[in-house]
C-alpha cells in the first residue's frame, strides 16, 4: 500500500512540477518586467522634473507655454503639486500671448491662433484630472471681447466649454449645470443633449434643473420659424422620456408643443391650400409626440398624424447608443442592451466594432462568442479571423516581395514595402524582419540626398528600435548633425521663406519641411526611449538649439509614460511619405 502511495506521489510530482516550475518562471519573468517598467518610468519622471527646471531659460512665451503644459500634463499623477505650479506659469504665458495688437497683420493673427491652440490643448490636459481646475484655467485665459476672432475661433471656444461640461458631468455636477446653461445661452446644439444625458445618469437634481431651463427656452422660441430649434426640441423630447425624466417636466415640454400647434390653428380643420396647412405639416412630429404621451390631449390634432414615429428626428435609443459609442466604453454600450432590448442586436454590433477598433481583440471575441444568432456570430468571428490571418496573407506575399520591388520605380516606395513586410513578420520571425530592414537600409543609402532620404532614414531608425536593434541609434547618430545643419539654415531663412523663429527660438509649429521632419521624430520618440532610454536622452542632448533639445527629451519621457508604441504598416505612408 505504501509502495503504491509512493509511486503515485512520484507520478504527481513528475506531472505537476514542470507546470509549477513554468508558473514560477512566468511569475518571475512578469515581476522582472514590471520592475524594469517601473524603473524606466521613474527615469522618465526624473527627466521631466529636470526639464521643468529649465523652462525659465527659454525666451519665447510660446515655447515656455507649450513645453510647460506638456510637462505638467505628464507629471500630474506623479507630482500634482508641481504640475499645478507649471500650469500657473502656462496661464501667465498664454495670457501674454493673447494680448496681441488688434490689427490686420498676418503675424499678429498667426500668433493669436497659436496661443488659442495652446490654451485648448492645456485645458484638455487639465480636464483629464480636474474639470473644475480646467474651467478656472479656461476663465483665467478668457479672450478679451475687444479681440476680433474668426467664426471658427468663436465656435472652437464654445465647443471647448461644452467639452468641459460633458467631462464635468460625472463628478462636478454643479459645474456641469453652470456650463450647460452657458451652452444653452449660445443656442440649441447636440452638445447640450450630451451634457444633459451625462448629468442625468448620476445627478438627477442638476439634470432636472437644466431640463427645466431647456424647456423654458424652447417655450420662448418660435418653433415655426426656427428649424434648428424645432429639430432640437423634437430630438430632445424623443430622447428623454419618463421615467428617465420627471413626468411634470416632460408634461411642460408637451405643453410647449401644444401651445405652438394651437397658436397655428392645427387643432382646427384646415382646408387644403389654407395658409397654415404647411405650418401644421411641419409641426406634425411635435403633435405626434403629444398624442403618444397623452392620447386624449393629442386627439385635437387627429388630422395630423406621423405614420412612422422614426421618420422625424432620431429615436431615443439610437441617440443614446451613438453617445455611448462615441464617448463611452464598450461596457457602457453593452449596458444599453438591458434598457433597450428592442435594438439589442444593433447594440452588440456597435460594442463589437468598438472593441475591435480599440484593439481589444479578446473582448471583441467574447462579444462575438456570446452572440445568439449563429450567422451573426459567424460573421463577427470571421472578421476577427480575417484580422489575424492577414499576417499569414502578408507572409505568403513575402515570397513575391522581389516581384513587387521590380514593379515599383520610386526608391522611397520600395523602402516602404520592405518596412511594411518587416513590421508584419517581426513578431514571428525577428531575424527575417531584420534582414528586410537591412535591405531597406541599403536602398536608403542609395537614395539621392534630400527630404525623402531623411524621412526614410527616420522611419528606418525607429523601426529598427521597435525590434530592439542598435542600428536605429546608429542611423540617428549620423542624422542628428544633419538635422542641426538644416535647422540652422532654416533659421537664417526666417521670414524669408516662412516664419521659423519666435523671440529668436525655433517655434515648434511644424512649419516647413524641417518642421515636419522634427515633428515626425517627436511623434515616434517612444521607439527610441523604450529601446535604450539613457542612450536616447544622450542622443537628444546633441541638438544644438536648447529649445529643440528640451522638446526632444520631453518627447522621450512622454514616450515612456504612454506605454509601448505600436508600429503598423499603414502608418508608414502617413508618417514618412
Amino acid at each position: 500500500m505504501r509502495k503504491k502511495f509512493f509511486t503515485l506521489l512520484v507520478l504527481l510530482v513528475i506531472a505537476f512540477c514542470p507546470g509549477y516550475t513554468r508558473a514560477q518562471q512566468d511569475t518571475s519573468a512578469k515581476k522582472a518586467a514590471d520592475a524594469a517598467e517601473a524603473a524606466l518610468r521613474d527615469k522618465a519622471y526624473d527627466l521631466l522634473e529636470s526639464l521643468a527646471g529649465q523652462i525659465g531659460t527659454m525666451q519665447a512665451p510660446e515655447n515656455r507655454a507649450r513645453i510647460a503644459s506638456n510637462i505638467a500634463g505628464s507629471l500630474w499623477t506623479h507630482n500634482e503639486t508641481r504640475a499645478r505650479e507649471l500650469f500657473a506659469l502656462v496661464q501667465q504665458d498664454i495670457n501674454t500671448g493673447l494680448q496681441v495688437p488688434n490689427t490686420d497683420d498676418p503675424d499678429d493673427y498667426n500668433t493669436l491662433m497659436v496661443f488659442l491652440r495652446l490654451r485648448m490643448d492645456t485645458v484638455n490636459r487639465i480636464l483629464k484630472y480636474d474639470p473644475e481646475f480646467a474651467y478656472e484655467f479656461f476663465k483665467a485665459t478668457a479672450i478679451s471681447p475687444e479681440v476680433k476672432l474668426s467664426r471658427e475661433a468663436l465656435l472652437g471656444d464654445q465647443m471647448l466649454e461644452s467639452q468641459l461640461a460633458r467631462q464635468a458631468a460625472a463628478n462636478s455636477p454643479e459645474l456641469a449645470l453652470q456650463l450647460g446653461r452657458k451652452a444653452l445661452a449660445h443656442g440649441f446644439s447636440d452638445d447640450l443633449s450630451k451634457i444633459f444625458r451625462r448629468l442625468n445618469r448620476k445627478h438627477k437634481e442638476q439634470a432636472s434643473a437644466l431640463y427645466k431651463d431647456i424647456v423654458e427656452k424652447i417655450s420662448e422660441t418660435d418653433l415655426v420659424k426656427s428649424w434648428t430649434a424645432r429639430q432640437f426640441a423634437l430630438n430632445f423630447a424623443s430622447a428623454f422620456v419618463p421615467p428617465d425624466v420627471d413626468e411634470a417636466n416632460y408634461a411642460e415640454l408637451m405643453n410647449a408643443f401644444v401651445k405652438v400647434a394651437v397658436a397655428n390653428g392645427c387643432n382646427r380643420k384646415i382646408v387644403a391650400g389654407e395658409e397654415h396647412e404647411q405650418v401644421c405639416f411641419e409641426l406634425v412630429p411635435l403633435m405626434s409626440l403629444v398624442a403618444k404621451s397623452n392620447p386624449s390631449r393629442g386627439a385635437q390634432f387627429a388630422q395630423w398624424h406621423a405614420e412612422d414615429e422614426y421618420s422625424y428626428g432620431q429615436p431615443a435609443p439610437y441617440s443614446e447608443l451613438d453617445d455611448a459609442a462615441q464617448d463611452g466604453t464598450v461596457e457602457d454600450v453593452l449596458a444599453l442592451a438591458a434598457k433597450y432590448p428592442q435594438i439589442e442586436d444593433e447594440i452588440r454590433w456597435r460594442a463589437f466594432f468598438k472593441a475591435r477598433g480599440d484593439g481589444d481583440v479578446e473582448l471583441a471575441r467574447k462579444i462575438a462568442n456570446e452572440e445568439r444568432q449563429p450567422e451573426k456570430r459567424k460573421t463577427m468571428l470571421s472578421q476577427l479571423d480575417g484580422d489575424e490571418t492577414q499576417e499569414l496573407i502578408e507572409e505568403k506575399k513575402l515570397a513575391d516581395v522581389e516581384k513587387y520591388l521590380d514593379e515599383i520605380k520610386q526608391p522611397e516606395q520600395k523602402v516602404f514595402i520592405l518596412l511594411a513586410f518587416a513590421n508584419r513578420i517581426a513578431p514571428k520571425d525577428p531575424k527575417a524582419a531584420l534582414k528586410l530592414l537591412n535591405r531597406a537600409g541599403q536602398m536608403v543609402e542609395m537614395m539621392k540626398p534630400g527630404r525623402e532620404q531623411i524621412r526614410s532614414q527616420l522611419v528606418l531608425a525607429f523601426t529598427y528600435c521597435s525590434l530592439k536593434s542598435d542600428r536605429g541609434f546608429s542611423i540617428m547618430q549620423a542624422l542628428v548633425p544633419r538635422l542641426n545643419e538644416l535647422v540652422d539654415a532654416s533659421a537664417k531663412l526666417d521670414r524669408v521663406e516662412r516664419r521659423y523663429l519666435t523671440n529668436g527660438e525655433w517655434n515648434m509649429t511644424g512649419e516647413g519641411i524641417v518642421g515636419q521632419i522634427l515633428t515626425t521624430l517627436a511623434n515616434n520618440a517612444g521607439f527610441f526611449a523604450r529601446c535604450d532610454f539613457d542612450r536616447a536622452v544622450n542622443l537628444a542632448s546633441q541638438f544644438e538649439r536648447p529649445e529643440i533639445r528640451i522638446m526632444a527629451q520631453l518627447k522621450l519621457a512622454q514616450g515612456v509614460l504612454a506605454g509601448p508604441p505600436k508600429l503598423w504598416p499603414d502608418s508608414y505612408a502617413t508618417v514618412a511619405y
